[in-house]
C-alpha cells in the first residue's frame, strides 16, 4: 500500500499562543495565530502589519482582558494603505476600529484575517465596534 502521508499538506493550524499587552504593540506576520489581549484600563491600539500577497490568510485574535476606562477604547490600526472590512464600518484606508469605552467589556473580541490584497476582514465579532472618524 502506498504511503500518502507525504502528499497531504497540513492545514494552517492555530497556535493558540496568548500575549497580554498593556500598551500599544505592533504585530508581525510571524505572530499569526496569536491571541492578543488588551490588559490595561488605559485604551491602546494594536498595529497590524501591512497587507501583502504573502500574508494572505494571516490572522490575529483580539480579546479584552481589562476594559478601558478612558479614551476611545481598545482598538486596532491598519497600515496607511490597508482597510478593515467589518460590519457597521466603511472600509477605508488607514481607519482604526475600536470598542467604544462604554462598549469595552471583558471577553469582547474578534479575529482579523488578511486577504493578501486590500486589507483585513473582521470575523467572529463579540461586542460592538466603532470606526475612527
Amino acid at each position: 500500500m502506498a504511503d500518502i502521508s507525504k502528499r497531504i499538506k497540513s492545514p494552517r493550524r492555530e497556535r493558540g499562543d496568548y500575549a497580554a499587552k498593556t500598551a500599544a504593540y505592533t504585530l508581525k506576520s510571524s505572530d499569526s495565530g496569536t491571541i492578543y489581549k488588551w490588559n490595561s484600563a488605559t485604551a491602546f491600539n494594536f498595529t497590524l502589519p501591512p497587507v501583502q500577497k504573502a500574508l494572505k490568510g494571516v490572522f490575529f485574535d483580539f480579546i479584552i482582558q481589562t476594559a478601558a476606562t478612558g479614551g476611545t477604547g481598545h482598538g486596532v490600526s491598519p497600515a496607511a494603505v490597508d482597510k478593515i472590512f467589518a460590519p457597521g464600518v466603511t472600509a477605508t484606508d488607514d481607519k482604526d476600529i475600536y470598542f467604544a469605552t462604554a462598549g469595552d467589556a471583558v471577553g469582547n473580541g474578534f479575529r482579523l484575517v488578511s486577504d493578501g490584497v486590500d486589507g483585513w476582514h473582521l470575523i467572529f465579532l463579540n461586542g460592538t465596534i466603532s470606526q475612527e472618524a
